[in-house]
């Protein structure tokens, strides 16, 4: 979702076409790139995020909270969702904390 020009386009699309979706992106809110950007004051480049910020085919950017804001003004209802990190195998903190945590996002979605 990350790479299209119009993700709220895609997402009414995807629902206007099927009554469910999946959709993943990852996290741009993951407590490793904002340290990042924090103490480095630059883009980075992870195992996710593996192009530089000039050549990513990344347009839009997100969080978590960024994503759930937007399925909510669009009156998509999430059905599900699964944070995911590479770092941190047990799903404790990622239940508690997802935003920070999870490095991709995956949501199964339906129209309210």
């Amino acid at each position: 979702i990350q790479a299209t020009h119009q993700p709220h386009d895609v997402l009414e699309q995807l629902l206007r076409i099927g009554r469910r979706a999946i959709v993943s992106f990852p996290n741009f809110g993951h407590g490793r790139i904002r340290w990042h950007v924090m103490f480095r004051g630059r883009m980075p480049v992870t195992q996710n995020l593996t192009y530089a910020w000039y050549d990513t085919p990344n347009i839009h950017l997100c969080t978590v909270a960024d994503f759930e804001v937007l399925c909510d003004s669009l009156g998509i209802e999430i059905m599900q969702r699964a944070v995911v990190d590479n770092a941190h195998r047990s799903g404790l903190g990622l239940r508690l904390l997802p935003h920070l945590l999870g490095e991709i996002c995956l949501y199964r979605l339906r129209r309210r």
